[in-house]
């Protein structure tokens, strides 16, 4: 019994890498657009090996992708403009972002009639009406924008994926990234990732791409900030895309 725990051992050590190397990375999501502050909450980052020009086929990708804006989607999906409203008031994505206070329920129209349904529902159970408004919504309300743009993502992708994922939080607006797999070639000590959040994030009237270029290594925490480029200019180390956001109005979408 000895002899076969000797020789697990001797396997176990020669299979695992003593000498493996990782790091952490840190996102910042807080940024600045015309001299004021935003925080992008609830962001998802995609992380890859390599930088720019190693993943130059997915930047073109990006740099051609179409993707159909928030209040679009929902304005195509007849939503009144009590909900897009809702959602934009907290920058969200779906009803799921944040808790529907019974003063959402009396303002939306979509919330009020769902939780109608659930209250038809649960008549002797009130607070499970409330629990379950949400799944009471149409679907193409309650999951249909990131089913759509879960689709648009995976047609970028093309095959390729990504190292690691990660979204920034509502309190310290950071994206953390732990136990990346650091292998510096020859004469470095740390290497070239490419982060990017892929689909674009809705500040103001412009949406915004980032792909950047970040050194990790082991031996420190490696942060990376996301540049708002002047115009004219480029920012250092990153492509970023931006674009304006058509609007809903009564003729369907259009770009103001």
């Amino acid at each position: 019994m000895l002899l076969l725990r000797l020789t697990i051992l001797l396997f176990l050590l020669a299979v695992i890498p003593v000498d493996a190397q990782t790091g952490v990375l840190e996102v910042n999501g807080r940024i600045k657009v015309d001299g004021k502050q935003e925080r992008l909450k609830r962001k998802r980052f995609y992380l890859f090996r390599g930088g720019l020009a190693a993943n130059k086929a997915l930047i073109d990708r990006m740099r051609a992708a179409e993707f159909v804006s928030r209040d679009c989607f929902y304005c195509r999906m007849n939503a009144s403009p009590e909900f897009r409203a809702w959602l934009k008031a907290e920058d969200c994505e779906s009803p799921f972002c944040r808790e529907i206070t019974a003063e959402d329920a009396a303002k939306v129209p979509e919330f009020k009639a769902a939780l109608a349904k659930g209250q038809r529902q649960f008549a002797k159970k009130p607070t499970l009406a409330t629990g379950w408004l949400t799944t009471n919504l149409a679907p193409e309300l309650r999951d249909g924008f990131y089913l759509q743009r879960k689709k648009a993502i995976d047609g970028l992708l093309a095959g390729v994926k990504p190292l690691q994922t990660g979204m920034t939080d509502s309190v310290s607006i950071k994206a953390i990234f732990i136990d990346i797999p650091v292998a510096p070639p020859a004469g470095k000590t740390s290497e070239t990732f490419l982060v990017s959040n892929l689909a674009p994030f809705e500040i103001g009237s412009k949406s915004y791409v980032w792909a950047c270029e970040v050194e990790i290594s082991a031996d420190k925490r490696a942060v990376r900030s996301l540049p708002v480029p002047e115009p004219g200019k480029r920012a250092d180390k990153c492509e970023v895309f931006v674009r304006d956001i058509p609007a809903c109005d009564g003729q369907g979408c259009t770009v103001k």
